[in-house]
């Protein structure tokens, strides 16, 4: 399980490489392929719109598991 952290929309946030309007619409996409029985993270719903490159994705998931891995340190 994930620990408690920033999701990765917010990473792409600040990277600047997507804007709130994108990711609202990304997540409605995300609710109707979950109710129609095809779930899809959040990512890879934004690369499947061409929202982002899978590369910025790639990124964004490098940092936030980097800050994952800092914030589960004692």
């Amino acid at each position: 399980m994930r620990a408690l952290g920033k999701f990765i929309g917010n990473y792409l946030l600040e990277d600047r490489v997507l804007t709130l309007e994108d990711l609202d619409r990304a997540l409605q996409k995300q609710l109707e392929l979950a109710m129609a029985g095809q779930p899809m993270k959040i990512g890879d719903v934004l690369v499947g719109m061409g929202v982002i490159t899978p590369e910025q994705l790639r990124r964004a998931l490098e940092r936030q598991a980097r800050d994952g891995a800092a914030d589960s340190r004692p």
